[in-house]
């Protein structure tokens, strides 16, 4: 389990970390913690949940509501926690959200967007080892480097370049999936099982 230095109520896990949201409710501090949790789409909806049913078809949660773990499943796309100061939200960003501008649907969104607002983001596919297709370059050019007739993009930077450009603090704990054991990566075993990112306010 990773901890966010940030964000007190954020965390990660790897593929050793016994948590799983369809185990809960959770009882914290002794109260009990709904774990809502998304139907990932690789879109760019962003919900605030004015209430809780379990799943939600979007790529990003918001909620001002207390008692609630709001829950990131990913093998090699970015997750983001956010805690702007009233509330808390999670962001599941692959290459497909952050082009169809998923980012910018939450931080340019004055609902969201205060001037207390932190970003930790967790374990992902990074530019060491993310292997892209030579047609991402005219995507992304800023963020996809040519070395040896392999073409790699750099989801991290992008999403950090983003957040410079807001002067928005963030912490990044630096873990690529693919080339790091501990985590499950789709690019590299293909497997269905993931690590969840997620947070409670």
């Amino acid at each position: 389990m990773i901890n966010s230095k940030l964000i007190k109520t954020a965390f990660f896990t790897d593929q050793y970390d016994d948590w799983e949201p369809n185990e809960g409710p959770f009882l914290i501090n002794n109260k009990t913690y709904k774990v809502i949790t998304m139907k990932q789409v690789h879109g760019d909806k962003i919900i605030t949940l004015p209430k809780f049913t379990n799943i939600h078809k979007c790529d990003g949660l918001y909620t001002e509501k207390k008692g609630k773990i709001l829950c990131i499943k990913t093998a090699d796309c970015v997750p983001l926690i956010i805690d702007n100061g009233i509330g808390v939200g999670a962001i599941h960003a692959g290459w497909k959200g952050l082009k169809k501008g998923i980012l910018n649907k939450f931080f340019e969104n004055k609902k969201y967007l205060t001037k207390n607002i932190k970003v930790s983001i967790g374990p992902h596919a990074r530019n060491c080892c993310y292997k892209v297709t030579e047609e991402m370059k005219y995507i992304f050019p800023n963020h996809v480097k040519n070395i040896n007739s392999q073409y790699y993009m750099d989801m991290t930077r992008f999403v950090t370049d983003y957040l410079d450009q807001l002067s928005i603090e963030y912490e990044d704990c630096g873990f690529c999936t693919i080339c790091n054991d501990n985590f499950y990566s789709y690019r590299r075993d293909g497997t269905h099982k993931r690590q969840y990112s997620f947070v409670c306010l």
